[in-house]
């Protein structure tokens, strides 16, 4: 039977046992700040279902974590992506054929290096003020 209470002579070989606990008794409100660390959490333990969103921050992803960005300038002129190596990736590369849908909204401008196929079952939809450019 789970205890209500726990006193320190309840536990007499020092350790408490999932058995020993409440269902739902410990929750994140009774556990101090920085009480479990990495090696207390089960390989494959935490889900991005259980991150909330905008939990993860650039600063929480190692240095050695390459998130793919290069150096764009953005429409109002701010500096976008990895500013200070990321003019250092020449080659921009792609795949020569879309898998899905593809959409180009009103307003934007798009490139890809072709020659490009469409492929069978997908489309690629440039609105009336989008531009696609086949380099």
């Amino acid at each position: 039977m789970a205890l209500s209470k726990i006193t320190t002579k309840s536990i007499l070989d020092g350790t408490v046992a999932t058995a020993d606990l409440a269902a739902n008794a410990v929750t994140t409100a009774k556990i101090g700040a920085d009480v479990i660390v990495a090696d207390d959490v089960a390989d494959n333990a935490i889900t991005t279902a259980q991150i909330a969103n905008d939990a993860v921050t650039a600063d929480k992803i190692a240095d050695s974590v390459a998130l793919g960005a290069g150096y764009y300038i953005a429409n109002d002129g701010s500096v976008v992506g990895n500013s200070s190596t990321g003019r250092n990736n020449l080659f921009r590369v792609n795949t020569n054929a879309t898998t899905g849908n593809v959409t180009i909204a009103a307003n934007n401008n798009a490139s890809v290096t072709g020659p490009l196929t469409i492929a069978n079952g997908t489309t690629l939809t440039i609105t009336n003020t989008g531009r696609l450019a086949i380099i």
